[in-house]
């Protein structure tokens, strides 16, 4: 996946965040505060499964061809080899039927990224900011060594905590106890202490770090920044902050019992204001307030039922399942893995134009388009000179069509198999106008691809080295191509015979010619 493929793949989160959001907003009511968490996580993950898809596509392996069909060959020694067969000599390297263009014009494409850059940048210096804020308060803060700790410890050999977990710091300030830190702190003001509500406020705030709920407000925040430009997101992530909240009470009132509950909603109800970044997505605090008081004052304690929780979390992730679909088409990439590139749209144009030129087999006005075209990316450029070189392969100007061959490779825009039949392309044109050299030259680099020989390449390989007067090298070539090919073919078994000639091998020979005029008697 590039960069712009993750651009793309993360647009597709606003129809998929929206599609999870309206479905849990219709199951919340429905369901328990602790149930409520886990349909909204769901709902987050929804949000990301496009980018969570595109992402698992990328891993998968790229097959080697999308199109080559292939025959199994049986090798001197017993084995099995599967063996593509290869395309004839300048077929198309691409099918243009399925050519892809970009809707987006390629100058664009660097303004979404710096935009997008320039969101995320904004969102780190945010977290950075209110970081300090909390760095200011901790620094301003001491360690409590009287009631807090001793209510903190009892708390946390309560819920099987370790004792050195989440130490209570207070500070001159006016303001709620929270959480907060991957290493766990509770921050509270020095007034606390004296307060009746002092014991829920600090069992709320260690109930808190063994629910997850401080990590799971970090992963948040990191995903939010990751998609800013996402409003549905963030407003899945303030009901999940919330959902929170009415979770954890509901833990601790289990915890407290049930005779606790109009305390414990008037501790709620008592809360002073909290730090920005203590909030987090928590917008509306005030409207919280009222929520946690009336869940406090009606909790019953009920069990949430585990095939509600996993048939809430079924219909969120469904949710998303469309927009999922929507990001593999926007990235760029099919979810078996094969990769389908991206022409700019004025290029793409450009290209389908000559195309139909070469189709009708107006060859020269095809090379007048492509020669106008200044492409955009490497892709552009890749394709462009490729089919140059067929135009000029037509027009029966080799020299120059090797030159556009080569121009394709060092364009950048190939991919491995591609690079493959292109120079396939320049030995047969090196052989056609014989240049050996060239021919040499072009040998060494093909032989160094890791690709299954067809029986076409092999023999133009072993053709190759019989101009090079290298016959030992020559011979199993012809030998594997007449193995894989289709048939008997009559210039095989003639550059056999030559070749076991050339080698000293008579018999050999004497049966290869034996063999052609069997079958070619004409011949």
């Amino acid at each position: 996946m590039t960069f712009m493929d993750l651009i793309w793949t993360s647009a597709a989160s606003i129809p998929a965040a929206l599609s999870a959001w309206l479905a849990a907003r219709v199951l919340e009511p429905h369901l328990s505060p602790r149930l409520d968490v886990r349909l909204w996580q769901a709902a987050r993950l929804a949000a990301f499964a496009p980018i969570l898809v595109v992402l698992g596509a990328g891993l998968i392996p790229q097959q080697q061809s999308a199109n080559a069909s292939s025959v199994q060959v049986i090798l001197g020694d017993g084995a099995q080899q599967t063996v593509p067969v290869a395309a004839p000599l300048f077929q198309p390297i691409l099918d243009f039927a399925e050519l892809t263009v970009s809707s987006v014009p390629a100058a664009l494409l660097p303004l979404i990224a710096v935009l997008y850059l320039a969101g995320l940048t904004i969102m780190a210096a945010r977290g950075v900011l209110q970081r300090g804020q909390i760095r200011t308060l901790i620094r301003a803060s001491v360690a409590d060594n009287g009631r807090l700790s001793e209510l903190a410890q009892r708390w946390r050999a309560h819920l099987g905590l370790p004792q050195t977990l989440a130490p209570v710091r207070v500070v001159d300030a006016v303001i709620s106890p929270f959480v907060v830190g991957i290493k766990p702190v509770i921050l509270a003001p020095d007034t606390l202490a004296k307060r009746d509500d002092a014991e829920a406020a600090i069992a709320h705030e260690l109930m808190h770090i063994k629910r997850g709920d401080e990590r799971d407000r970090l992963i948040g925040e990191a995903l939010a920044a990751l998609i800013w430009f996402n409003p549905v997101y963030r407003a899945i992530e303030r009901r999940l902050a919330a959902a929170r909240e009415l979770a954890c009470d509901a833990d601790v009132l289990d915890a407290l019992g049930p005779d606790q509950r109009r305390p414990y909603a008037e501790a709620i109800a008592g809360l002073a204001p909290m730090p920005a970044v203590a909030t987090g997505f928590l917008t509306d605090l005030e409207r919280l307030r009222k929520r946690r008081v009336e869940a406090a004052l009606s909790h019953t304690g009920a069990k949430p039922r585990a095939l509600a929780a996993v048939l809430a979390g079924a219909a969120i992730l469904l949710a998303g399942a469309p927009s999922a679909a929507l990001a593999v088409m926007l990235s760029g990439q099919e979810v078996q893995g094969a990769e389908t590139r991206v022409l700019s749209e004025a290029v793409g144009e450009q290209v389908l134009a000559a195309q139909e030129a070469a189709q009708a087999e107006d060859h020269q006005r095809a090379l007048d388009i492509l020669n106008t075209i200044e492409p955009q990316s490497p892709y552009d450029a890749f394709i462009v000179e490729q089919l140059k070189a067929r135009a000029l392969f037509e027009l029966d100007d080799f020299p120059a069509s090797v030159e556009a061959f080569e121009a394709a490779l060092v364009s950048g825009g190939a991919n491995e198999e591609e690079r493959y039949r292109v120079e396939t392309a320049i030995l047969q044109l090196s052989l056609v106008m014989e240049d050996y050299e060239a021919v040499s030259q072009s040998l060494e680099r093909l032989l160094q691809f890791d690709f299954p020989m067809s029986g076409q390449m092999s023999r133009t390989v072993a053709q190759a080295y019989l101009q090079l007067d290298e016959f030992e090298a020559a011979l199993p070539y012809a030998e594997y191509a007449r193995q894989v090919q289709d048939g008997e073919d009559r210039d095989t078994l003639l550059l056999l015979q030559y070749l076991y000639e050339q080698t000293g091998r008579a018999d050999d020979a004497t049966a290869m010619r034996q063999i052609r005029l069997a079958l070619f008697p004409e011949n």
